[in-house]
């Protein structure tokens, strides 16, 4: 095809210089390229002019057409490759479908506690194959479901309809637009665990947002009507009528600029509804520590004289911030949560808040970002290249306010902590964009949450615990 394709030019390439060459055409003038004709008589014919050889000859003019089509073969987008995941796509680009997933191995240990024995274990905690694509250019659908546990959970499925940045419309089951940890990606929170205040946000959830960016993405919103779920819960369907709506807005006002502020960003999320549990599904919330110990629970039973659920109003309320510069990485955010709730017809109104500090330094100098860490040189011990390296440290607390909780006996201050904080610090590698290794290290403090020999409340023996990952994203 490429010779036939240069002889063709070639071809064309003569007669033009054919039609272009004055002395060919008219008999006069001249040319730096031309030698000027003999004088001949009137009774001799005029001779045919002369031409000099063209400045490509057809094997040099051949070679530059080849080079030519392989950039236009080049410049076109590949049908098919990986790309953060495998793709096959349409030679437009306009319809595209993407397979990735991510798998996520922990460990789980404990420093001995002879008043309060815990397991130790490994597992996996994600198992997880993502779908995703685009069809007719404006329509993007995503489905990512887990089989950690050898259970088959629906994590996210939706569908955005997009035809701007400034008004993305999303339906279907997906994380709601609240806590700003909660919506950092599972595969990039910088440690394994989130903090004390995701616990009080909602996580994922179905229903209807429109988002978008606007002025460049220095404002980005979310808004949003849901079913609603209680603190730190995922749901699948609704069990009342009432629903729970969702606003946001996080601020970038340096993301046009150059400057060391260009990643910093703050904002304010807000949640109001209202929801009815039952028996099989309460709707209350359940706080666990980084080593997935609960520490605060209402009371359960076989029947709802003995079990708390959701009644009434529920709201949050959440101001947050981070900020990306170079390799340092810093997070912080503050939600209060108050839920109304039901034991045996009377009814509480119970309040918690939370708190968070996040620092993060990558040692190697790579970039820290909300999107967690890729590697400049990755790990290739050939080239004295180790991949890039992390540490971080947080501090936390979670409390419920007032006491309501125990003094409506909605809750056992032997068996629920009425506060909890922690600190923790934590190491990361990174071998490449698609692996890393995770080590943390956490104690958590307690007020309440145990009794003594006598059956009086204590408070509960602080909690250390060892929690490393392996993550492999595909």
């Amino acid at each position: 095809m490429k010779g036939t394709l240069s002889v063709a030019l070639v071809a064309a390439w003569s007669g033009s210089a054919l039609a272009d060459d004055p002395v060919a055409t008219s008999g006069t003038g001249t040319s730096d390229d031309t030698v000027p004709l003999p004088q001949s008589s009137k009774d001799e014919p005029p001779r045919p002019p002369s031409r000099t050889q063209p400045i490509f000859d057809a094997a040099t003019l051949e070679r530059i057409v080849d080079a030519r089509v392989d950039a236009e073969i080049r410049a076109q987008p590949p049908t098919s490759g990986w790309n953060d995941g495998f793709f096959v796509q349409t030679k437009d680009g306009g319809t595209r479908l993407t397979i990735g997933g991510y798998t996520q191995f922990d460990g789980r240990f404990f420093a001995p506690e002879s008043s309060d024995p815990k397991v130790d274990q490994f597992g996996f905690r994600s198992i997880r194959p993502d779908l995703g694509g685009t069809v007719f250019e404006h329509y993007d659908f995503r489905l990512l479901t887990d089989f950690a546990g050898s259970k088959l959970t629906l994590q996210d499925a939706y569908v955005d309809i997009h035809y701007g940045d400034a008004a993305v419309l999303r339906l279907g089951k997906t994380k709601t637009p609240f806590g700003l940890e909660r919506l950092q990606r599972d595969i990039a929170t910088t440690f394994v665990e989130r903090g004390l205040p995701s616990l009080l946000t909602p996580n994922r959830d179905l229903g209807v947002q429109l988002y978008g960016s606007l002025a460049r993405g220095i404002v980005n919103y979310q808004v949003g009507i849901y079913n609603g779920v209680a603190d730190n819960a995922t749901g699948d369907g609704d069990v009342s009528n009432g629903k729970e709506g969702v606003a946001r807005l996080f601020i970038k006002p340096f993301a046009t600029t150059d400057s060391l502020a260009k990643e910093f960003g703050f904002g304010g999320a807000a949640t109001y509804g209202d929801r009815t549990g039952t028996l099989a599904d309460p709707e209350v919330a359940l706080y666990k520590t980084q080593g997935q110990t609960t520490f605060f629970q209402y009371k359960t039973g076989t029947d709802l004289t003995n079990t708390v659920i959701a009644d009434g109003v529920q709201w949050r309320a959440t101001g947050q911030a981070d900020w990306y510069a170079g390799p340092f990485g810093a997070l912080a955010e503050y939600v209060r949560s108050t839920q109304h709730v039901a034991l045996d017809g009377t009814h509480t109104e119970v309040s918690a808040d939370s708190w968070q500090v996040l620092g993060q330094w990558v040692l190697t100098g790579d970039a820290a970002s909300f999107k967690s860490v890729s590697p400049v040189h990755p790990f290739d011990p050939a080239k004295g290249q180790w991949g890039a390296f992390d540490i971080a440290a947080r501090v936390g607390e979670l409390r419920l306010l007032d006491g309501a909780a125990f003094d409506a006996k909605v809750a056992d201050p032997t068996k629920s902590s009425l506060r909890a904080w922690s600190a923790g610090g934590g190491v990361d590698w990174f071998p490449n964009k698609n692996f890393r290794f995770v080590f943390d290290v956490e104690r958590t403090w307690f007020r309440f949450g145990a009794k003594d020999t006598d059956g009086m409340t204590i408070n509960r023996a602080p909690e250390t615990s060892f929690v490393g990952r392996a993550q492999t994203v595909f």
